[in-house]
């Protein structure tokens, strides 16, 4: 059996395996508002005696709202920060552009200094849009995940579904997809998990309701999803 990482959510971990592969580059898909960057947080959070230090990049969002919106969900990420469990960086896409131009992350020092095992890229979306072809995307984004790959880290990669990515390939390029939605089920809405594809595991197949609550994301596997058309 692989060495798995937990995701910081029983219920996920037990839906692949027991957790994620070490190792590996997994792609966190959904519309705005599905909690994306929330499920990211329980994965960097996530028993970091045993998984290992986690350096979450934010492109878009700056620290002060991040870490106010989070403590929302009952997640505390100053108190995390504090412990050095995690280390908070923002990066803009185009600082991370003019980075990879010259052969280079931008975060290595982090990672030596820090001994990160972990890594949350929140998002990717930014970055793949400052390129013109989607060949020039491809190959960005392929480099990207070379680099990545040279560290030995587990990584949790934020898009949004709003861009088509299957134009250049990205969900062949990753480990793993766990797509996020949003959607109407009934006369209401319903949030959903699915796992697309993850290498090396058999995971459980369909989507699983999940709810955002006072402690973050809870995943309701027994709860039946109702018939759009009803």
């Amino acid at each position: 059996m692989f060495d798995r990482v937990s995701t910081g959510i029983s219920e996920l971990d037990e839906m692949v395996e027991g957790g994620i592969k070490k190792g590996s580059i997994t792609l966190l898909e959904g519309a705005a508002g599905c909690g994306k960057s929330t499920l990211a947080v329980h994965f960097c959070l996530s028993d970091p005696k045993t998984f290992g230090t986690c350096l979450y990049i934010s492109v878009e969002e700056d620290k002060k709202s991040f870490f106010e919106n989070m403590q929302r969900y009952g997640l505390n990420l100053q108190e995390h920060e504090s412990s050095g469990d995690l280390i908070f960086h923002q990066l803009n896409s185009a600082k991370l552009k003019d980075f990879m131009n010259k052969g280079t992350l931008g975060i290595e020092d982090i990672l030596v200094q820090n001994k990160v095992s972990r890594i949350v890229l929140d998002s990717i979306s930014a970055f793949t849009l400052l390129y013109e072809t989607e060949a020039q995307q491809r190959i960005a984004v392929q480099n990207l995940f070379e680099k990545l790959r040279v560290w030995n880290l587990t990584v949790f990669i934020v898009a949004e579904d709003s861009q088509d990515y299957r134009s250049f390939g990205l969900l062949y390029l990753v480990d793993g997809v766990l797509r996020m939605s949003y959607k109407k089920a009934g006369r209401q809405r319903v949030r959903t998990i699915e796992v697309l594809k993850m290498r090396g595991t058999k995971h459980r197949a369909g989507e699983v309701v999940y709810r955002i609550e006072d402690n973050g994301i809870v995943l309701y596997p027994r709860e039946m999803i109702l018939d759009s058309q009803t």
